[in-house]
């Protein structure tokens, strides 16, 4: 991707040399060769100008795809401070709330549709929570998880740590459904105990 973006910057400063040539004596030197009278054939002003405005417009359009091309290969993430800010942030809405379990390998883990959601800021490239370390199953007994969420050149770590909730809408031979969460958020990766 990289290579094409540099091929279009090229190719769109081609043609704006192309507009800034004098389009009349181009047409002298390669088309009027090709008539008997070339000067009954020669365009006119406005047609040169023509000329010149349709180079101008296709280096835009070429400058224009290599930038937005260059932008798309080029990491754009969340700067360290701005991570943990929104970590912590996650850290705090989970805290302290009864969630039922969503059990989803595309996530990464139990509690990751969750804290993906809270995650989302304006950028396109927002981080995305992944499983580091669980303790083990959920059920019955809850677990401790923590979270990977990368940034531009940082990691910090989400642990969440659940346990069954004492009101549960079910009958306790079915195991438990609501877990009590407790969240929080340290500076790095995560690491195993």
């Amino acid at each position: 991707m990289t290579a094409l973006a540099v091929f279009m910057a090229v190719f769109g400063l081609g043609f704006v040399a192309l507009g800034l040539a004098n389009h009349r004596a181009i047409w002298w030197r390669f088309q009027a060769r090709r008539y008997a009278d070339p000067a009954a054939h020669e365009p006119s002003d406005a047609g040169f100008v023509v000329h010149r405005v349709l180079c101008f417009a296709v280096a835009a359009m070429a400058l224009w795809s290599s930038f937005d091309m260059y932008r798309l290969v080029t990491p754009d993430g969340v700067d360290h401070d701005e991570l943990v800010e929104r970590v912590r942030s996650v850290a705090q809405t989970l805290d302290g709330t009864t969630k039922a379990s969503v059990l989803s390998t595309e996530e990464g883990g139990t509690w990751g549709a969750y804290i993906d959601p809270e995650l989302r800021g304006p950028e396109e490239d927002d981080p995305t929570a992944w499983l580091a370390w669980s303790s083990g199953p959920l059920k019955p007994d809850g677990n401790e998880e923590r979270y990977d969420v990368s940034g531009e050149d940082t990691t910090v770590c989400l642990t969440v740590t659940a346990k069954p909730s004492p009101d549960q809408p079910v009958p306790d031979h079915m195991g438990p459904v609501h877990f009590d969460l407790r969240a929080e958020a340290a500076d790095g990766t995560c690491t195993e105990e």
